[in-house]
């Protein structure tokens, strides 16, 4: 095996070490928050309290939850092995795991791409969700609008998240509700940032399966030489 091609094989491993190490950590955190959720919510809850960030305590009041807790739990265990993977197989060469950890990055880009694209062209087509759930409290706080504009009865309060979370949980009024309107909002957001958000994860995940393939290569003309 060749200086150059030694060195690339470097290169990708510091690179597979790298992140995966940033994202085990993560999914750890992760796991813990989700742990935390399961077995004592009411704990979390007050700790979130003495943070006193408006939004964050509006916006977590309704999720700290059974099903909350195990899909967060879930999904951080999942993506703790994967990186687990990453890094070990970059470590140890291992052509089996880099090549494992190579497939499940790229399903992993076609499971995410999927799903901003469901969930973007339900936004698109629908706007957002007719219920008040936490989704659709973010949605509206994070782009200030409010799809109540003209459509909420007088005698009906709207939405907390329609004024800002410094309402939460029922002073919100027609007077105090944000005058964007959240459709025309969103729709605007995905026509600037949507090309680049699909870029973004497209070479994030092509790059770290090929880091791994590089590897592997690497490996692979090791043994054979």
């Amino acid at each position: 095996m060749d200086k150059s091609t030694s060195k690339t094989s470097k290169i990708a491993a510091w690179v597979l070490m790298t992140i995966n190490s940033i994202f085990m950590v993560i999914c750890i955190l992760f796991a813990a928050l989700g742990i935390w959720i399961l077995s004592s919510p009411n704990a979390l809850s007050k700790v979130i309290e003495a943070t006193g960030n408006s939004t964050v305590k509006a916006l977590t009041q309704d999720i700290l939850t059974l099903p909350v807790g195990i899909a967060i739990t879930s999904v951080a265990i999942l993506l703790f092995f994967i990186s687990f993977m990453g890094l070990r197989g970059a470590i140890t060469r291992s052509p089996f795991l880099l090549f494992m950890y190579s497939a499940l990055v790229l399903l992993l880009l076609l499971l995410e791409c999927a799903l901003l694209y469901y969930f973007s062209s339900n936004l698109v087509e629908k706007g957002l969700y007719k219920d008040d759930g936490l989704w659709t409290h973010a949605m509206r706080l994070a782009f200030r609008c409010c799809e109540h504009n003209t459509s909420i009865p007088e005698t009906r309060k709207p939405p907390w998240s329609c004024c800002g979370p410094n309402l939460y949980p029922e002073n919100c009024t027609t007077a105090l509700m944000f005058q964007k309107d959240c459709h025309a909002s969103i729709v605007n957001w995905l026509d600037r940032y949507q090309l680049p958000v699909y870029t973004s994860l497209a070479v994030f995940h092509v790059a770290m399966a090929t880091c791994a393939i590089i590897r592997r290569s690497s490996s692979t003309s090791q043994s054979l030489s």
